[in-house]
């Protein structure tokens, strides 16, 4: 069998459009910068390999984030916003299939929200675009008033991989 032009322009824009998606998915290789002696930060790596900062607060976003975008940055803040919501929000870019998985989406972006404000950011989100996705989604059906569920129905209808 021999394949026409057509043949192989479709082959082309398949195996682009599977590259993309595999690349849009958690990356691997993350450059963090790490908070100076005194910064008020502290810094540890998780079985997982997040790196993990500590800030006074919402207001104080992680120093990792200085490597990534402003749009990057925006998310973060909301993920503090919208922790509530996160926190029933099942990830599917594969953290909660690890041996020492991400409980929700929340995970992706605080490790934990401590008694006295501060809060222990993980940069996982960083990085990783269905993470990215997912809150932007989160964001959109919150401002039209959908509740948690609803939030929730439609994450998972979108981004749950068949057979899940």
């Amino acid at each position: 069998m021999r394949l026409t032009r057509r043949d192989w322009l479709l082959g082309g824009v398949i195996l682009f459009l599977a590259a993309f998606l595999i690349m849009a998915g958690c990356g691997g290789g993350k450059d963090s910068a790490g908070g100076s002696a005194g910064s008020g930060h502290d810094h540890g790596m998780t079985t997982e390999g997040d790196l993990l900062e500590t800030t006074s607060g919402p207001d104080e976003l992680p120093s990792f984030l200085l490597n990534y975008t402003n749009h990057t940055a925006d998310l973060y803040a909301a993920a503090y916003q919208y922790r509530e919501i996160l926190r029933h929000i099942n990830c599917y870019c594969g953290c909660m299939q690890l041996d020492n998985p991400h409980d929700s989406l929340l995970r992706c972006y605080i490790a934990e929200v401590r008694a006295d404000g501060s809060i222990v950011w993980s940069d996982h989100s960083a990085a990783c675009g269905i993470c990215k996705m997912e809150l932007e989604d989160v964001m959109v059906l919150a401002k039209q008033g959908k509740s948690t569920d609803e939030i929730r129905y439609a994450i998972d209808a979108k981004y749950k991989p068949a057979g899940l």
